[in-house]
């Protein structure tokens, strides 16, 4: 027997028979025993570390805090900041009536700057002792991107400062707001720096990496068009030189060239421990809890024949509401609101004319039925619904495919849906349309044809909602039916002519930025940021009765600015998100 677990067990054997002796010979034992585990312990052989808790590391190995900084950045930028994104563009009524607490953003402040954020320092300077480029580089990359989406947020945030409080040599616990447009400058320089460190030997293959599984190819490409996202989005800073920037970024290649180039975070399929998508847990997991869907964002996919609705929502109900019956009547979308334009759909005569059928049939009304949201900032209260609201589908989600017109509709069991559901963070779409605006913007003709890279971007997008749904579902009971060539076409064709017909680069990108606004659903950073950027798209619901202005930011964490005296200074900023004056720094429009 090991000598330390011998004379553990005889303090144990002590202790048990404590009671069968008196204090002192009790007390005189277990001193003895201590002793003797000590002096053994002095030996080398004995080597006893009380310091170290094998359960609780000092130092984690950089592949466990790389795999939990990639999950808690997708889980905390996937849910309700994401959400407000969708909600002030009118995509679903969260935060649409643009009512802002200073409590509404705690959490995911503190659990970027808690999790992730510190997590990514750790890896690098893990990776700088240990001589590892490619930890180092995507370390990098990771903070650059977390950043870049705080600033669009928030503007100035801790950043120099930040992730210290713990440094033996300085602590930091109340770090400044650096400026945002220099926390853009830095992120920049540790892109580059990525881009340098991958070109660097690595002495080990990268572990621990979700995302790409390690791929500096695939992270080089991200990199690069991640810089191409931060000069579109800072395009109105300094317009003088910002197509000189965006044009080198183009001639240095190596952006994203394939769907299977998106840096998206692939959540879990598991329900313990349960790292599924957030809409997921909202919607499958227990009673549906997801906020209304918009009803025009629903009810023009429809009406324009678009291949993504049954993969995008999923109905619950074919039941018509009986006007006649208050309950039915309490819970009617639009029932107490004066101007709405959509309401319930199965009861207004224009949806069907906007849909274009002239005698509808009950197939028609049952799958009207379903098409259960609100119209954009209704202010009526929240009736028992649950199951009747339709909710978000396959993409990207993890959740069902919808049900087609004549095979009715019922509300999903809990945790039956296939999971696996996404992030899509950045995705070659996006590039695509990035390309268009700086053609139609800024006059970078080396971005390429404008109209074909718009037809790119349409295909593109819908290419990959599709090919992510039959992936998730095969096999399922939720087995989704792919599109015909035909119909996608005839889709993609309707808005190339319509891009055609517009007068003129800024009409023509107020189309672009409204089939951006179809194909962002799950991203609401992107439609946030480029509705800031270029006013586009226009041809959105008209809010129905908004309690503040339309927000250019998000308030500070009240958790902050009570605790930290810099953030204190920038509440009366952060509280005025609505007031043109307290814009994001990039925000010239």
């Amino acid at each position: 027997m090991h000598l330390k677990s011998k004379y553990a067990i005889l303090i144990y054997t002590h202790i048990k028979n404590k009671t069968t002796m008196n204090f002192k010979q009790y007390k005189s034992k277990v001193l003895v025993a201590l002793l003797a585990v000590f002096v053994l312990g002095s030996c080398n052989q004995f080597d006893l570390d009380i310091n170290t808790d094998p359960n609780n590391p000092l130092e984690a190995a950089p592949e466990l805090l790389l795999a939990n900084s990639e999950n808690s950045i997708a889980t905390n930028l996937a849910g309700g900041i994401n959400n407000s994104g969708h909600g002030f563009l009118g995509l679903m009524t969260w935060a649409d009536d643009y009512n802002l607490a200073s409590g509404d953003y705690n959490g995911v402040w503190r659990n970027l700057y808690a999790g992730p954020l510190k997590d990514l320092e750790g890896i690098i300077s893990f990776a700088d002792a240990n001589g590892l480029p490619h930890y180092r580089a995507i370390a990098k990359i990771l903070k650059a991107y977390t950043y870049v989406n705080l600033v669009d947020m928030f503007d100035a945030v801790p950043f120099t400062e930040a992730s210290k409080g713990d440094d033996p040599a300085n602590p930091i616990k109340t770090p400044k707001f650096d400026n945002g447009q220099d926390i853009y400058n830095a992120c920049f320089v540790l892109l580059d720096d990525a881009i340098r460190d991958f070109g660097q030997p690595n002495p080990v293959a990268v572990k621990g990496d979700i995302i790409y599984g390690g791929s500096s190819a695939l992270w080089l490409k991200f990199a690069k068009t991640l810089k191409m996202k931060m000069l579109i989005t800072t395009r109105l800073v300094n317009p003088a030189d910002a197509a000189a920037k965006v044009k080198a970024a183009i001639a240095g290649a190596g952006m994203f060239g394939a769907n299977t180039d998106d840096f998206r975070f692939q959540f879990s399929k598991l329900q313990i421990p349960d790292n599924r998508h957030p809409w997921y847990q909202a919607t499958y997991a227990g009673e549906n809890g997801f906020t209304y869907i918009s009803t025009q964002l629903m009810i023009e996919m429809l009406a324009e024949k678009d291949p993504r609705f049954p993969f995008y929502f999923r109905r619950q109900t074919v039941k018509v509401l009986d006007q006649n019956d208050p309950t039915d009547r309490g819970t009617t979308p639009c029932s107490t609101t004066p101007g709405c334009l959509y309401g319930y759909p199965v009861l207004n005569p224009a949806i069907y004319e906007q849909l274009g059928i002239t005698a509808p049939n009950k197939n028609d009304t049952s799958f009207l039925a379903g098409i259960f949201g609100r119209d954009r900032s209704d202010p009526a209260g929240v009736p028992a619904d649950p199951q009747l609201r339709t909710m978000p589908g396959m993409y990207p989600c993890g959740g069902f495919f919808d049900t087609p017109k004549g095979t009715g509709a019922s509300a999903p069991g809990n945790n039956t849906a296939p999971g696996g559901g996404i992030f899509p963070g950045l995705s070659y779409f996006n590039l695509l349309y990035y390309q268009v605006e700086a053609a139609l913007a800024m006059g970078v003709t080396e971005a390429g044809d404008p109209r074909a890279n718009f037809e790119k971007a349409m295909r593109q997008q819908i290419s990959k909602v599709v090919d992510f749904g039959i992936a998730i579902g095969a096999g399922t009971g939720a087995a989704p039916v792919r599109p015909v060539t035909a119909d996608i076409d005839a889709y993609v064709k309707l808005w190339l002519d319509r891009y055609d017909a517009a007068s003129g680069n800024e009409l023509k990108l107020d189309i672009v930025m409204k089939q951006l606004w179809f194909s962002t659903w799950g991203n609401g950073f992107e439609i946030y940021n480029a509705y800031r950027r270029t006013g586009y798209p226009t041809a959105l619901q008209e809010e129905l009765n908004p309690v503040r202005k339309f927000p250019f930011r998000l308030p500070y964490p009240e958790a902050e600015t009570s605790l930290n005296p810099n953030a204190k200074a920038l509440e009366a900023k952060g509280l005025g998100y609505d007031k043109p004056e307290n814009k994001v720094f990039w925000d010239k429009n």
